[in-house]
């Protein structure tokens, strides 16, 4: 699979992952806190006694989820209540501001006909630590008769600011609106209907249900996260797109350069096809040859991959054709190239490069590799039967690639070698001198 098909897939099953995120936002941003006896949260009972009043309290377990009060009439509002700290310093609270239900598991019995739920915020801007009741009052009061069902359920939107602490704390109108962002406790309070006698409650339970940030939060970090990747792929396009433009910069230059060398020499087969059949060899012709030195080149420039050339000479070849005619002249060429063909690699490209010389591309090759092919040859060659009792040689010259080398520089010293071969007596492998 290729890399755009993958890049479309991935971006696919992004655009599935973000429809899903949409639709099921409120489950995947849901979150609850949970309070129960467990929680290990502080707990602390009051009543009306600093007020001047005579009820009393009592904690009835050790986790404080249950108590007993009686409610007597010496002060003016008597009350008892019950406090739960998320910090016992009623600085660092939970924020609440995502959330928008409250449920109540709360067993009473007694004579009050309502009961008040507070969720007190503590803002610097009219909390002070020394004073426990500046702490924002947001209220809630309701029927006893709703916990018939044991579980009451309300909104965090049904919540108002007592009228007594806006007015004590001479709180101005932009302040006296409920606040949830820094909530540090939760409260139950006997009700406003001040109904004397003896109460009792058994808090079981107490859940916060909300998200964990807001929608519009949910849906920034969405666009974030596109906004993200669309520049990801905005980069990695121009990216490539500016590699494979430096590459086809790289082929034009390597091509002009095996064009160039190719120019320089005289061709005697037409250059109408890549596997010239109709020639007596039936090896490569032009193209063939500068598609595989493109190739050879690209791969050296860009991979450090080898590129070896081979350039071979059958020896005495004039000699063969004055003396036998030109039937026998192709009959050998044709022999030559057989055996070559026979028992070199599928990735090398063996052509016939002018009159009787040859040439052997070597791609991924180091030179001592290309030197034992040649030398597997010169020995097949050799020991070769043809027919009219002819014996046949030939004669190789090795060279490889070099650091900052033109294709030009290479070919000149795979000639050189040739020559040093045929000088000294032929029948011979020769490498050039680095």
């Amino acid at each position: 699979m290729n890399r755009i098909w993958r890049l479309e897939i991935t971006l696919g099953i992004l655009v599935l992952l973000t429809l899903a995120a949409i639709w099921g936002e409120k489950y995947i941003l849901r979150s609850t806190i949970v309070i129960t006896p467990d929680s290990h949260y502080t707990v602390r009972a009051y009543d009306d006694v600093p007020n001047g009043g005579n009820s009393s309290i009592e904690l009835l377990d050790t986790s404080g989820f249950e108590w007993r009060c009686t409610v007597r009439d010496k002060y003016a509002y008597p009350f008892c209540e019950v406090e739960l700290f998320f910090d016992p310093n009623r600085l660092h609270g939970v924020d609440l501001r995502n959330y928008n239900k409250i449920r109540v598991w709360l067993d009473y019995e007694g004579p009050s006909k309502t009961l008040r739920m507070y969720l007190r915020d503590f803002d610097p801007l009219y909390s002070k630590i020394e004073d426990t009741s500046s702490t924002k009052y947001n209220q809630i009061e309701f029927s006893t008769d709703l916990l018939k069902n044991r579980m009451i359920e309300f909104s965090l939107s049904d919540f108002f600011v007592a009228n007594w602490w806006i007015v004590d704390y001479k709180i101005p109108p932009g302040l006296s609106h409920p606040q949830f962002e820094n909530t540090v406790i939760f409260e139950i309070q006997t009700g406003s209907t001040n109904a004397l006698g003896e109460h009792h409650f058994h808090l079981h339970r107490v859940e916060l249900i909300g998200q964990q940030f807001s929608t519009e939060k949910w849906y920034l970090i969405i666009i974030t996260i596109w906004l993200c990747i669309f520049m990801t792929v905005l980069v990695y396009r121009i990216a490539r797109l500016a590699k494979e433009v430096r590459l086809q910069k790289k082929r034009t230059g390597n091509l002009a350069e095996v064009n160039a060398l190719l120019d320089t020499h005289t061709w005697e087969l037409e250059e109408k096809a890549v596997d010239d059949s109709d020639t007596p060899t039936g090896v490569f012709n032009r193209h063939g040859i500068a598609e595989a030195l493109q190739i050879g080149l690209g791969e050296w420039r860009q991979q450090k991959k080898p590129l070896s050339l081979v350039l071979m000479d059958i020896d005495h070849f004039r000699n063969i054709n004055d003396q036998h005619g030109h039937t026998v002249a192709d009959y050998v060429l044709a022999e030559v190239t057989s055996i070559v063909k026979a028992h070199i690699r599928n990735n090398d490209l063996f052509a016939r490069w002018d009159g009787e010389e040859f040439l052997l591309i070597c791609r991924n090759t180091q030179i001592d590799q290309a030197r034992m092919v040649a030398e597997k040859v010169r020995l097949l060659i050799a020991n070769y039967n043809f027919n009219h009792d002819i014996k046949i040689t030939a004669s190789f010259g090795v060279a490889t690639l070099r650091t900052n080398e033109t294709l030009q520089q290479l070919f000149d010293a795979a000639n050189k070698a040739l020559r040093v071969a045929k000088s000294d007596g032929k029948n011979r492998v020769v490498i050039a001198q680095g």
